[in-house]
């Protein structure tokens, strides 16, 4: 298989010297034509790195993803559905949003509409491919005997469990200045005056609103049963009549704006813009020394970690979490706790580090109580495991044999120079 596509590839990579295209011009910063559809330079090329973007299973890849585009959008059984496109779009913009530690520089991106149409298509086109992948590769469902075959005559590798770590950990969360409190609500008050309509405030909740949940939606939330509601939030929504805005107000996930939309008896409809906390340079600077004193603390008293609830609860630089005695899997860790654990021996504890935890900067210290190596998994203990790592490398050899047949019966023409 791998051998049809550099096959492919190299003949196709003649075009940059004796271009062929039935009559169909190659132009400037196109890579890649399938059918009618094109595939741009920008969307392959790696800048950083030239041999990435002339290396043939990338550009396999990309013309596979094409190809399932094309046909999914033929497919009358595959529809993308509103809701589940909607989530996708969330969990999307809430990822990306974590990348940004200046909350600001990330909303100014979408306050163009433009980009997000062009979101919303791409992520619709990604629903099609992987709905036509499931459809194509559904049937997959590797034997006993395939599996132990795969592994034991084949001798491919077999893959190794994730390290378990058992560990205690505090959290450090800045104070947030009566300063930086006051700019934000002065911008709640801000967006509060220009809202006019319904159709102005689901226009901000877009724009500006960091809850991923309804964001999107024009801040719009629905069904929400008053008594699962934080105390502040329900007393604050619920001094509101039917189309009333509230003033600002501060919750421990951030300050709000909300408009009642409809109270039923024990529900309420609502709109919601929330703003989280924007912590200065001098803020975590602040939060990360008083991390530094208290791990000294804990290093040279030995302080028990089932204490410090107490010993913190009284302070007035920072907002504490404090989680103890618990086993977490090395590959959910993120990439800043990983670096942080590189080097760290059982009974020890890190230096401060920063992460972003629920969306707000926050300095972490943990401790290391005790840990389980990876292993080879299982075939007895762990044969789900080794099932599904064959099922996924089935799948993606049928859908590459799925590409070659397609293929044969396409016009696609490769114009790369490396």
């Amino acid at each position: 298989m791998k051998n049809f596509f550099k096959k492919y590839f190299f003949i196709l990579f003649l075009s940059c010297y004796f271009p062929f295209s039935y009559g169909l011009e190659k132009m400037s910063g196109i890579a890649v034509v399938i059918g009618n559809d094109i595939i741009l330079d920008s969307e392959i090329r790696n800048v950083n790195d030239k041999k990435l973007f002339c290396n043939t299973d990338i550009i396999n890849d990309f013309i596979i993803q094409k190809l399932m585009l094309l046909h999914a959008k033929k497919d009358p059984s595959i529809q993308i559905n509103d809701k589940e496109l909607e989530f996708k779009i969330q969990a999307f913009l809430s990822n990306m949003r974590k990348k940004y530690i200046n909350q600001e520089e990330f909303l100014t991106q979408f306050e163009n509409k433009k980009l997000l149409e062009e979101l919303n298509e791409k992520i619709r086109n990604q629903q099609y491919i992987e709905k036509f992948y499931n459809k194509i590769t559904n049937d997959v469902d590797p034997s006993p005997e395939e599996v132990k075959y795969f592994f034991t005559i084949k001798k491919n590798k077999i893959p190794y469990t994730s390290k378990k770590l058992y560990i205690s950990y505090i959290i450090f969360y800045p104070k947030l200045s009566k300063i930086n409190k006051k700019k934000i609500i002065d911008f709640l008050n801000q967006i509060k005056k220009e809202i006019h309509s319904d159709n102005d405030f689901s226009t901000k909740a877009i724009l500006f609103s960091e809850d991923n949940d309804s964001a999107l939606r024009g801040g719009f939330v629905q069904g929400i049963k008053i008594n699962n509601l934080p105390q502040k939030f329900s007393d604050s929504v619920l001094s509101l009549k039917e189309g009333e805005i509230s003033e600002p107000f501060e919750t421990d996930l951030g300050f709000h704006l909300i408009k009642l939309e409809k109270k039923r008896k024990d529900e309420i409809d609502f709109r919601h813009i929330l703003i989280k906390p924007k912590y200065s340079k001098y803020e975590l600077y602040k939060t990360k020394s008083f991390a530094e004193f208290f791990r000294k603390r804990i290093l040279h008293h030995k302080i028990n970690l089932d204490k410090i609830p107490y010993l913190l609860s009284q302070n007035k630089i920072v907002d504490v979490i404090v989680q103890n005695k618990i086993w977490v899997e090395e590959n959910n860790l993120s990439k800043n706790t990983k670096k942080a654990f590189f080097f760290l021996k059982k009974g020890k504890i890190t230096k401060p580090y920063k992460e972003i935890i629920n969306d707000k900067e926050a300095f972490v210290i943990i401790k290391l109580l005790d840990e389980i190596p990876s292993k080879p998994v299982s075939f007895e203990k762990d044969y789900t495991i080794l099932k599904d790592f064959v099922k996924n490398i089935k799948k993606k050899d049928k859908i590459k044999n799925w590409a070659k047949k397609i293929l044969k019966k396409t016009f696609y023409v490769i114009k790369i120079n490396c």
